[in-house]
């Protein structure tokens, strides 16, 4: 806090891009003496008469603003807290406090099981959140950024401003040193709980990857348990099993040999009626052939004789192909009785090997029962851990967003000492009988008598009025609080207008014969008419 602060002062007024003409001081402050004499009520009022104004001073003031380094941005404060900003962020729980159960339940598998189902929403997003109002922080990018600009015109305050209203910071070294810090601190435990959070889940994964490597260690050694006596039961019941399968293959060709034979004698006694069949078939065909050429004779005995031999074969036909069907008949059933018989040996087969190999059947079901219990437990031990370290990820990711906020809260810039930087700006301050009003003129841009302010000028508008041109109007929205502020605080009214009055630039007839030199040069950069001069020449002599 016993650091060297650095002072420095901004300009009140710089030159624009089509001004050549340098802008001096006794210039500047004859444009505000004008400007306010214009802002001054005259009187009068059709229903209502007003009692004129009268200017009870006019005078240079100057702003603070405070500039901090926070890491490698510089924040900006207002000196008189007339702003704040919010810092929103998400509440998180407690990690060292996770990381230590942790440590604390994973002595044994089966404790740290339970663990991950007691705390499987210990880091879900709730969406409770925390506020930090940070007094006097700036933080509205245009106006940083026109503020950034505006810097690299400040200059070190080497000698008294003794000719300025100096206003002291509301917002002390001590107070502004303590919000830099606390905000330091809150960046400091964030980073920290992000770090912790991945470091928790790194720890999660190694210790679910530990118990999982127990666990299927622990499924080998049941495998290699078993194997043995797998091997020992399937080697005393092989000869049984060989035996039984060696009987039931005797009885299958047994059965089939038994079947073949019958299915011989069928097979034959078909093939013999198929080739009747053929043999008549071709009769037929010549006794048609026979019947047409005698009917073509006109034969008529002849043809009766060959009709009737056709009719009787005919019938042989038929015959014979009943026959076949038969036969096919009889094939067929004694095929499905082979097989009815064939499967119910195997049945009979496959029940004695059951029986056999009920043991062996025994055993394997012992063995694929206690890895099962095994692989579900590894199962929903890596299915928890995925599930808190997803919540865990995505919580770290929020906090790292909330760490690159603090980015957001001023512009980049290099290490340096604190800063005191003061903004000049006139205050103009009106009185009519009790009543008492102020208005303020922000830094601004020096205009030149160019063709649209001469053609304004031909219009009826006062050219002196386009002279000054604020610069940032985020920077006018700022001092538009200041009147207000005097309004509400009768301490803070009471030495400003005190203040305000000892640099009256009003005040002496030295200053004000400096004002009256900027007259001159006014008029004669063509700001104002002859008669424009003599009426602002008069309302000085009358201040």
């Amino acid at each position: 806090m016993s650091q060297e602060i650095i002072k420095s002062i901004l300009q009140f007024s710089i030159l624009s891009p089509n001004r050549k003409k340098p802008f001096t001081k006794e210039t500047e402050r004859a444009a505000i003496f004008c400007l306010a004499e214009l802002e001054r009520t005259k009187g009068g009022g059709l229903v209502i008469r007003q009692p004129p104004e009268k200017l009870a001073f006019l005078a240079e003031v100057c702003y603070p603003f405070w500039l901090v380094t926070l890491g490698e941005i510089g924040l900006l404060f207002d000196g008189l807290n007339l702003n704040s900003h919010t810092l929103t962020y998400l509440t998180i729980p407690d990690v060292q406090v996770f990381l230590n159960n942790v440590d604390r339940s994973s002595k044994t598998r089966q404790a740290y099981m339970a663990f991950l189902s007691d705390n499987l929403n210990y880091f879900r997003v709730s969406g409770n959140e925390e506020r930090k109002i940070i007094d006097g922080l700036i933080t509205e990018p245009e106006f940083l950024h026109d503020f950034t600009s505006y810097l690299s015109e400040a200059s070190p305050i080497e000698t008294s401003l003794s000719d300025m209203v100096v206003i002291s910071p509301t917002l002390d070294e001590s107070s502004i040193f303590s919000i830099t810090q606390e905000l330091q601190n809150l960046k400091s435990k964030f980073v920290q709980e992000v770090n912790a959070l991945y470091t928790s889940m790194k720890l999660l994964n190694a210790k679910t990857g530990n118990f999982s490597k127990m666990i299927r260690k622990e499924i080998k050694g049941i495998e290699e348990k078993f194997s043995k006596e797998i091997e020992k039961c399937k080697a005393s019941i092989a000869k049984e099993v060989d035996e039984i399968r060696k009987e039931y293959g005797e009885k299958v060709t047994e059965l089939s040999k038994e079947a073949e034979k019958e299915l011989l004698s069928l097979r034959q006694e078909k093939i013999k009626l198929e080739k009747i069949k053929k043999q008549l078939t071709n009769e037929i065909e010549r006794c048609e052939a026979e019947v047409k050429t005698y009917a073509i004779n006109k034969d008529d005995v002849v043809e009766q004789k060959w009709r009737e031999e056709r009719d009787k074969l005919k019938k042989q036909l038929s015959e014979a192909e009943t026959k076949i069907k038969e036969l096919d008949r009889k094939i067929k059933e004694l095929g499905d009785e082979e097989k009815l018989k064939i499967f119910k040996l195997k049945s009979e087969c496959d029940a004695e090997v059951k029986e056999a190999t009920k043991d062996l059947v025994e055993i394997e079901s012992s063995r694929d029962a206690k890895i099962k219990i095994y692989e579900e437990e590894m199962e929903k031990l890596e299915e928890l851990t995925s599930t808190m370290i997803g919540q865990i990820d995505k919580l770290a990711k929020l906090r790292e967003a909330s760490i690159a906020e603090f980015d957001k809260l001023g512009v980049p810039q290099k290490p340096k000492k604190r800063a005191l930087v003061y903004m000049p700006f006139y205050l103009a301050c009106y009185h009519s009988e009790s009543r008492k009003r102020c208005t303020h003129f922000p830094p601004s841009i020096v205009n030149s008598v160019g063709f649209s302010v001469k053609f304004k000028g031909a219009l009826g508008k006062m050219k002196i009025k386009q002279l000054l041109q604020p610069r940032s109007k985020t920077i006018v929205s700022l001092l538009n609080k200041f009147p207000l502020l005097m309004e509400q605080n009768a301490v803070f009214n009471r030495e400003m207008s005190e203040a305000c009055a000892k640099v009256n630039i009003l005040q002496t007839k030295s200053s004000r014969e400096l004002i009256k030199d900027g007259l001159e040069k006014l008029k004669e950069e063509g700001w104002f008419s002859e008669k424009e001069y003599e009426s602002f020449s008069q309302m000085l002599t009358e201040t």
